[in-house]
């Protein structure tokens, strides 16, 4: 093998991302920016993030606020951060498109898991549990990831019982 046989470098996962980021159109490189602004978020911050003008990203992030995608939170200057009632909205309306027997059987499952939970840590709640009682320091991360799982399945419980109950409501009225 001579030196001129070696194999070409694989791009790092950076340059990857970059690639990736750089084909993506401008709208969805802004929506993809939008939907990670858990805290409020400067337009600024928002555009160097998504690769794009200010004016460009203000634009699309008030279009994301009139649909309600986004709260803007600031004015002056301009904030934005996700609005969870209306992510919480597109899941429910999604999980309503599916069987009332499906939504049944997964609500039944996340049931199953959340008395788990319960049993195992002994507590009504997620939020009732000190982590360093069933952990020592070098395994807290295990139980804090279990917590914020057990949160996961009590918004799926509410979500799935809702999509049931509009189920339900959406056949009665057509009955």
């Amino acid at each position: 093998m001579t030196s001129d046989d070696t194999p070409p470098t694989p791009p790092s996962l950076a340059e990857e991302w970059t690639e990736t980021w750089e084909d993506e159109s401008t709208r969805d490189r802004v929506y993809t920016t939008a939907l990670q602004l858990y805290d409020p978020t400067r337009v600024a911050a928002i555009a160097e993030r998504a690769n794009v003008s200010k004016e460009t990203a203000r634009d699309y992030l008030q279009w994301f606020t009139e649909i309600g995608m986004l709260t803007q939170t600031n004015e002056a200057p301009d904030e934005f951060v996700r609005d969870e009632d209306y992510f919480q909205w597109r899941r429910i309306h999604r999980l309503g498109g599916l069987p009332v027997e499906e939504l049944e059987q997964r609500l039944k499952t996340e049931i199953e898991k959340e008395r788990r939970y319960r049993e195992k840590y002994d507590v009504e709640g997620p939020d009732h549990v000190d982590a360093l009682d069933h952990a020592d320091y070098a395994d807290i991360e295990d139980v804090w990831s279990e917590l914020q799982e057990w949160k996961t399945v009590r918004r799926r419980i509410e979500e799935l019982e809702q999509a049931r109950q509009n189920h339900d409501n959406t056949t009665q009225a057509s009955a």
